[in-house]
């Protein structure tokens, strides 16, 4: 009886502790590889950590040139994406040398470019310069102003050409009345009929040759050249 007894006692306890072990261990095991994988991930992290920050001096220092050349030429549209490229370069890669870039600078291209200004108003800022002052005794002066002021009008922006025919045939009565059409140089007259033509004003310019003709008998190659202008 006892010897039954002990052999059943001593089976049982070997299939217990049997079991338990087999449990304990596969825990073990799972535990060991998760610590193995987290400890393998930390010294890989720290790797990569570690060659961000191992960038030389060279090359710290020529980002941080690059850097200072892109903020001082002004940041663009065309290289804001670049400027903030290399500053996380700088910042991952040079610990301690960090270039800060407090603010970037927003790029509107057609407002910083100067204005053009309109063909036509620059033509008209030109020929101005041209003019000779109205408190001018010669004639000579107030028949250039007729001819100006008759290009402006031709040449000009549109909006002003009445008010440039205007002028023009303003400085061309001062003129006959500093100077009367007899008296008148060959320029002058030239001068006057050449803003006539500019104004599509050949029947006048006609009448004004017909009455230098009349009163001062110029050279009749003269008027033959005058005539020939005004009928072109």
């Amino acid at each position: 009886m006892k010897k039954t007894a002990k052999k059943d006692t001593k089976t049982v306890q070997n299939c217990t502790c049997s079991t338990r072990h087999k449990i304990w261990g596969a825990v073990a095991l799972a535990g060991l590889f998760s610590c193995g994988l987290l400890l393998g991930l930390s010294y890989s992290i720290d790797g990569m950590n570690n060659r961000k920050l191992l960038l030389g001096a060279e090359e710290c220092d020529a980002i941080a040139q690059e850097i200072v050349n892109i903020t001082t030429a002004g940041a663009n549209e065309k290289n804001i994406d670049a400027l903030r490229d290399l500053n996380e370069a700088y910042s991952n890669g040079c610990a301690g040398r960090l270039v800060i870039i407090e603010k970037s600078v927003p790029v509107q291209v057609s407002e910083q470019q100067p204005k053009i200004m309109a063909t036509c108003s620059r033509i008209e800022q030109l020929l101005k310069e041209r003019l000779f002052s109205e408190d001018s005794v010669e004639a000579w002066k107030h028949a250039s102003n007729a001819y100006t002021y008759s290009t402006l009008a031709e040449k000009g922006c549109a909006e002003n050409a009445d008010m440039y025919k205007t002028l023009a045939l303003r400085e061309i009565e001062i003129t006959t009345a500093l100077q009367p059409e007899e008296s008148l140089g060959t320029r002058e007259v030239e001068t006057v009929i050449d803003a006539y033509k500019k104004l599509d004003m050949q029947r006048e310019a006609q009448a004004f040759l017909d009455k230098v003709e009349k009163l001062s008998e110029p050279a009749i190659d003269f008027i033959l050249k005058m005539e020939k202008i005004i009928n072109e």
